[in-house]
């Protein structure tokens, strides 16, 4: 297969992210005029023009400063914010309209399942070993499960630029497509195995967690063995069913800007993390059935370290408030429990 595609999504990565920049430069950029703009001890855009009409008419040519910054910055001083937000926009619809595109040309579509299919190995590996299949069949599978997860990202794609109308033509277009592969994985896997698989994805999140205290264990004299560590996922994804936050900032970017995203405030933060020992307390009683003494305590430490850690964090964005917004956000992202995949691991970030 020819690589040149892949040069290609690089090339547009990199320009979509420099065209990102730009706009990021532009909107702080406006963000300053408004403020020099309510600043009494800034000169106006009025008094700067006069200075230089003395300039000009005291050099009888333009101050080449002054020149140079209206030649380069002149159209953006003149931008109103609803105008840089329609550019903001119509940068987003070019974005999503070249890839888009993508999902049309059949060799940047096969490099899109091929990627899908290195996620898996890394994902599934387990799951793929205990499959034991032939290598063709094995790398079937991986086909399959691969375009039906390309599948799913074009439909969203199509779907956050479709109408309300058009959305219920996609989903049902979508969902027969899903239909057809689904069918396919069942009857190559067979309905054992099939099921396997369905389990093995819903409690996917959570594996990363248990692999990371399975690794902690490794060098200790109370490893865990291959039953408890299935036998922990499985308590894991119990308890992240069972337990309901009042205020989950798990993910919380902490800015109050997203549909989902809470703005961090003291009583959120106790609340949480209150909530939190809570269903760390569950947590540990459903390991509990599972683990030995040891391996318990090594799960309860690791917990509070991690709650722990979490919580300075929390305090520190809430006493530092960042500032770009000024609001208490925490810029780097969400730091309601472990670092690794799932939402309810050892860190007890649940749903």
């Amino acid at each position: 297969m020819k690589r040149w595609p892949i040069a290609i999504l690089s090339f547009l990565a990199i320009a979509l992210a420099g065209y990102s920049g730009f706009l990021s430069m532009e909107n702080q950029r406006l963000k300053r005029q408004l403020a020099d703009a309510s600043n009494p001890l800034v000169p106006s855009k009025k008094i700067v023009k006069d200075a230089e009409a003395e300039t000009l008419a005291e050099n009888g040519k333009p101050n080449e400063q002054v020149q140079e910054r209206g030649g380069r910055f002149e159209g953006f001083e003149n931008l109103t914010r609803e105008e840089i937000m329609e550019r903001r926009k119509e940068a987003r619809a070019a974005q999503l309209a070249r890839a888009l595109e993508a999902f049309e040309d059949p060799e940047l579509r096969m490099d899109m399942v091929e990627r899908q299919m290195q996620r898996l190995d890394r994902g599934y590996a387990d799951f793929f070993k205990r499959l034991n299949l032939p290598p063709e069949e094995l790398d079937a599978l991986k086909t399959l499960m691969a375009e039906r997860s390309v599948l799913r990202m074009e439909a969203g794609l199509r779907a956050s630029a479709a109408s309300e109308e058009e959305r219920k033509a996609l989903k049902e277009e979508y969902s027969n497509q899903m239909v057809l592969l689904s069918d396919d994985i069942n009857g190559l896997l067979g309905e054992e195995d099939a099921k396997k698989l369905t389990q093995y994805t819903k409690t996917l999140e959570y594996r990363g967690e248990v692999e990371n205290f399975e690794r902690s264990l490794s060098y200790t004299d109370t490893p865990l063995d291959e039953r408890q560590s299935e036998a922990l996922v499985n308590a894991f994804a119990k308890v992240d069913k069972d337990f309901e936050y009042t205020v989950d900032i798990s993910a919380n970017r902490g800015r109050g800007r997203e549909g989902n995203d809470i703005q961090l405030t003291k009583e959120v933060v106790d609340t949480y993390y209150q909530e939190r020992e809570m269903y760390d307390a569950m947590l540990l009683e459903q390991a509990s059935k599972v683990l030995n003494e040891a391996q318990l305590a090594s799960l309860a430490a690791q917990q509070i370290s991690e709650r722990e850690r979490d919580y300075r964090q929390a305090q520190q964005a809430l006493e530092n408030p960042a500032p770009t917004d000024g609001r208490g956000g925490f810029n780097r992202g969400g730091f309601g429990g472990f670092s690794g995949g799932g939402r309810g691991g050892p860190g007890g970030r649940g749903r």
